[in-house]
Formats: structure tokens, sequence, C-alpha cells
């Protein structure tokens, strides 16, 4: 089993958030994820069992391995200052692995 990448989000409440990842192999090379889905949460922690926030994640360029999980500002706007967690996984045929996970600091917009 990988280890999931450790990716810290800063989220602001009321602006889009987008993380946009390319899989490739270990030659650099696009991974195909056709027929693959991914989903992502900002939980106050791993154990909490409501998410604060839940990403709309869809895939970009099957063939050239790229998807992007995003925050709408509507749902930020709902989110309160906060040090969280989150974690993206990929669904792969019924095979769920968890791609990257880490720390999510979510803040105040100056500008309202």
């Amino acid at each position: 089993m990988a280890t999931p990448a450790n990716y810290p989000l800063s989220i602001r409440i009321g602006d889009t958030e987008t993380v946009s990842v390319t899989l490739q192999d270990a030659d650099g090379v696009a991974i195909n994820i056709t027929g693959r889905t991914y989903s992502a949460q900002v939980r106050e922690k791993a154990s909490s069992t409501s998410a604060l926030a839940t990403f709309t994640c869809s895939i970009v360029n099957a063939a050239q391995g790229k998807f992007a999980c995003t925050l709408s500002s509507a749902t930020t706007t709902n989110l309160s200052p906060a040090n969280a967690v989150w974690d993206l996984q990929e669904n792969n045929g019924g095979t769920i692995t968890t791609l990257m996970a880490g720390e999510a600091v979510i803040s105040r917009d100056v500008t309202r």
C-alpha cells in the first residue's frame, strides 16, 4: 500500500478552491484514468463523522491522466476558520486508494 502524497491546503472562506492533478507512472508517462472516479472531503479531524466540505471532482482529460477537484465559493462561504484535515481518493473499479492527504487550514478572506 502506497503512502498518500502530503498536500496541505489553504482554504479561504468565500473563494473557489481547486486541486488539479495529473497522474503519471514512475517514468513520467501519463496514466489513462478512463473509468476512474475521484472524491475528496475536508473534515475537522479524520475521525469526524461528518464532512465540513465535499469537493466536486471531474476528469479533465482521461488519456492524459488529468482531473480536478473543486470547492465552490458557495461551499467555502459556509465554512468557519479552523485547522482541519482533507484527503483525495481514487476509485479504480472498486479499488479505493487515497492519493493525497494533509492539513486544511481554513481562514477568513479580507475582501468581502
